[in-house]
């Protein structure tokens, strides 16, 4: 363990502060308070030692900095901010309902303000962040300001080296072309942002994504690379939303399940032993509840759009008949071993109030895992990639920095610009 810190003491996590062991002992690295607790400590402390701990987040593919007094959302803002280099993402382009920022901050974001996000009795959803918008960032941080009773712990996996356990074939295939992710009906856009179609066109197009159909038919598209290259340590890492594979959770439930025994989690086995279609009819429902419970007139919005994008979807069927996505890779033996990898290379990160947790989105899948009991977990996002999203684009990305902003940005610019003008 190196010793290039000041003030603090490194190490990483102990078997008691894991719900379960795997062979991801290494992640996250931790740093933790020692001669002071302090946030205004800490928050001088990274800005500091910036260069060091982005390494180590390189490295190791997350940091951890426990045992300091960070208290709010205000406090965690200002702590991440502290970080030389970072540079946080406000808002990212056709973002999810409920991922919304907290009261006046500028950055610091509800994990889901409509429903709960982990210490639930769902295990699944591993994913790398942003995967359904073209704002893809570097990192993720979450802060904890209240841990669940049961569990609830915020679940790590080493997709780099998941991936070099992946068969080569299977890798070449990942490699070789980017595949469809997302559709947006133009209008919805437009209705969003509250600005013409002919600036997002032309924001669209500098930013490589494709538009077709005609009018009210028209649609922006993205497709996405899985395969991310570190541009620090060089190796590479399988990053998307597993949710494009519908048949892993089943599998990866298997293999978890024997993490949860006794009768604390009793309920949560009977839920998963519960047929496939049977689970996702009560995800439905939960969902559609929580929307409806969070905003009445929003969620009616949304269910309105979704019947306006099919609409309109089966007029351009034809020109989105050969869109590929990536879970057609995964054969039903490639699923069972990417569930067993998945379990093998799992870090179980146990929250304590005041955690900052740091995640390199690019080698790092995360999600928030299985308990009891309300919980408070607020995420930033940060540091842009340069991304392409066309059908022409290379199913693998060397990761470099995004040096224009977001496409959600320049779209608010956009707005704000012309409510000046009026």
């Amino acid at each position: 363990m190196h010793n290039r810190y000041e003030g603090v003491t490194t190490r990483f996590l102990r078997s008691d502060e894991r719900l379960m062991e795997s062979d991801a002992n290494e992640l996250p690295f931790v740093i933790e308070a020692h001669h002071s607790k302090d946030v205004n400590f800490l928050q001088t402390f990274l800005a500091k030692y910036s260069t060091q701990i982005l390494e180590d987040i390189a490295q190791y593919g997350a940091v951890l900095l426990r045992g300091f007094d960070v208290q709010s959302e205000h406090d965690f803002e200002n702590t991440i901010l502290k970080i030389q280099g970072f540079k946080g993402i406000g808002d990212a382009f056709m973002s999810e309902q409920g991922r919304v920022p907290v009261g006046h901050l500028k950055y610091v974001l509800h994990t889901n303000s409509v429903y709960k996000t982990g210490g639930t009795l769902y295990l699944g959803g591993f994913h790398s962040e942003n995967y359904y918008s073209p704002d893809v960032p570097s990192y993720i941080s979450f802060c904890c300001l209240k841990p669940s009773k049961l569990g609830g712990e915020t679940g790590l996996v080493q997709m780099e080296k998941l991936y070099t356990q992946l068969d080569p074939a299977l890798k070449a295939k990942l490699e070789k072309n980017a595949f469809f992710v997302s559709k947006w009906l133009m209008s919805e856009v437009v209705e969003r942002y509250q600005v013409p179609a002919e600036t997002i066109e032309q924001i669209c197009a500098q930013f490589d994504l494709p538009i077709i159909g005609d009018d009210k038919d028209k649609f922006i598209l993205m497709y996405k690379p899985s395969v991310f290259t570190h541009p620090i340590t060089q190796t590479q890492a399988l990053q998307i939303n597993f949710f494009e594979i519908p048949s892993l959770n089943e599998e990866m439930r298997k293999h978890f399940m024997k993490d949860y025994e006794g009768k604390t989690w009793f309920w949560h086995r009977f839920v998963w032993r519960l047929p496939t279609f049977v689970l996702r009819l009560l995800e439905l429902i939960y969902m559609s509840i929580a929307s409806m419970y969070s905003s009445p007139k929003e969620s009616f919005h949304i269910l309105k759009t979704k019947y306006q994008t099919r609409k309109a979807a089966k007029k351009i069927a034809p020109l989105m008949a050969n869109q590929t996505k990536v879970g057609s890779c995964f054969n039903e033996q490639e699923v069972k071993k990417l569930a067993q990898l998945i379990r093998q290379y799992y870090s179980s990160i146990l929250w304590k109030k005041g955690d900052v947790l740091i995640v390199d989105n690019r080698k790092v899948a995360h999600a928030g895992m299985p308990g009891a009991g309300p919980r408070v977990i607020r995420a930033m996002i940060g540091n842009p990639l340069e991304m392409k999203y066309s059908h022409s684009a290379s199913g693998h990305l060397y990761c470099k920095p995004r040096t224009t902003e977001t496409i959600a940005y320049h779209l608010n610019e956009a707005r704000n610009t012309r409510n000046m003008m009026r």
